[in-house]
């Protein structure tokens, strides 16, 4: 049985791969598209689509620890594009930065049942002021191309040891030790970010001791 589908449109990868999921007998599939309309972003965020960005969600098994599995996953991105010569970032919790501090990509993990679903936008190349590109101008891709080997590539490299991950993410990670706020609803903290905790959340040290957060959106000072 194919464990990749690839489509013209759709609205959203990850419906897409629920719907698939209910009618295959296969627990690692891929969904990618030429063009997504309403992509899901964290929270009530939309992933928007240009030319130049890839989208597409994987069916796969959680990490040991479940929390760590979209710190995993962006993690495993970045290291597929180090190893084509083009660093970026990781940004807690599931961000991906380009090489001029931009956005340029993320990763969205669910859980669906038996299922675990990771979505995956990300811009190879970007031309607004707000979100940025892994690639610093635009060129002639083949988005099915790039996302059967950023598939292959992640399911082959899967982390089995936490503390490697852990090691491996800080080293990757824009903001270890630099000045941070977190925004989750109405709270907002600010401190130094010092790591990640046992179960994936970030530590902040500030004059109230080290705060633990497990959810938020985090800015640089």
């Amino acid at each position: 049985m194919e464990n990749f589908i690839y489509v013209d449109s759709c609205e959203s990868t990850q419906e897409l791969l629920k719907e698939q999921l209910k009618h295959e007998g296969c627990n690692e599939l891929t969904v990618g598209c030429e063009h997504q309309t309403k992509g899901h972003g964290r929270g009530t965020n939309v992933w928007e689509d240009s030319v130049g960005t890839l989208c597409f969600s994987m069916s796969i098994n959680a990490h040991e620890k479940i929390t760590f599995t979209a710190l995993e996953i962006s993690l495993l991105i970045q290291q597929f594009f180090s190893s084509k010569g083009k660093e970026i970032k990781v940004k807690w919790p599931n961000d991906l930065i380009s090489s001029d501090g931009k956005k340029c990509g993320g990763v969205l993990v669910q859980n669906s049942g038996a299922h675990y679903l990771a979505g995956i936008g990300l811009n190879l190349f970007q031309d607004n002021e707000t979100f940025g590109g892994v690639y610093d101008s635009s060129f002639p891709i083949e988005k099915k191309s790039w996302i059967k080997d950023l598939n292959d590539f992640i399911r082959a490299h899967r982390y089995q040891d936490t503390a490697k991950l852990t090691a491996d993410w800080l080293k990757s990670c824009c903001h270890v030790n630099c000045e941070v706020r977190i925004f989750e609803g109405e709270q907002e903290v600010v401190g130094t970010f010092i790591g990640l905790g046992p179960h994936g959340e970030a530590c902040i040290r500030n004059t109230e001791g080290i705060q633990h957060l497990f959810n938020g959106s985090l800015r640089l000072v």
